[in-house]
């Protein structure tokens, strides 16, 4: 992580990225050339981590075609959830040199990788980058970006989260109990639940539980607990990949 990242709530934000805070978008200049007049240069494209928590679990990325001309503040292509049907709008005019093919055929990659492996689509463009009124480098939009986190409670894991259950006033043992038959019924191998737990004792049991069971836990963040009804201070994020059969 370069130093310079913005990170908030779990969230990290690249500060080698441009940020369209409209369209919740971001543009990575990757490659530029500088031989002719039209100065040619190579961007990705792709969705930032606000977007990815309002959609929920992606599961159908539609991109246009190699080749395709891409209008400025127009479609570049669409994601879709079971919750979510949404265009993503390209900042910059150009022509799309290349396909995340990898993120078409598993688009939870947006989910867990928005800035790495989830970028959508690399295009050819003459237009500059840091120049265009609708991108933000990160030093000027930091403000922005930590009101559009507040304002839809945006939370960020290692990996986004198939299935996410919430144990509030419960009692660490029943916990586990429904946890264990969810596993066996519900979950497929390498998929992910999230447990959320105000019980104090939640990140000691569940690595017992997990390391019992041989499910991986992937990480615990911990946060205020804002719920004025539970007695406990804080609440236990836990991120369990299931491993096994």
């Amino acid at each position: 992580m370069n130093l310079t990242d913005f990170v908030v709530d779990n969230c990290r934000f690249p500060s080698d990225c441009l940020y369209d805070l409209e369209n919740l978008v971001w543009v990575k200049l990757v490659k530029e050339s500088n031989l002719g007049s039209d100065g040619l240069k190579e961007v990705l494209i792709g969705i930032t981590p606000v977007y990815t928590y309002m959609a929920g679990r992606i599961n159908k990325l539609k991109v246009k075609p190699i080749g395709s001309l891409i209008q400025r503040n127009k479609s570049i292509g669409s994601i879709e959830s079971l919750v979510h049907f949404g265009t993503v709008r390209s900042p910059i005019e150009g022509e799309i040199k290349e396909i995340n093919s990898d993120a078409v055929e598993n688009p939870k990659i947006i989910n867990d990788s928005p800035f790495g492996n989830g970028w959508m689509a690399r295009i050819v463009t003459s237009d500059d980058p840091v120049s265009n009124r609708s991108l933000k480098k990160l030093e000027d939009c930091k403000e922005e970006l930590l009101v559009q986190i507040k304002k839809y409670n945006v939370k960020c894991f290692k990996l986004f989260p198939d299935f996410q259950v919430f144990e509030i006033g419960t009692e660490c043992s029943t916990t586990l109990a429904k946890l264990g038959e969810m596993m066996n019924k519900s979950v497929k191998k390498g998929q992910v639940i999230r447990l959320v737990s105000d019980d104090p004792t939640a990140d000691l049991e569940l690595l017992r539980w997990a390391e019992h069971n041989k499910h991986e836990i992937i990480e615990i963040v911990k946060e205020r607990n804002s719920v004025s009804s539970s007695a406990n201070s804080y609440l236990f994020n836990i991120i369990i990949k299931k491993r096994g059969v």
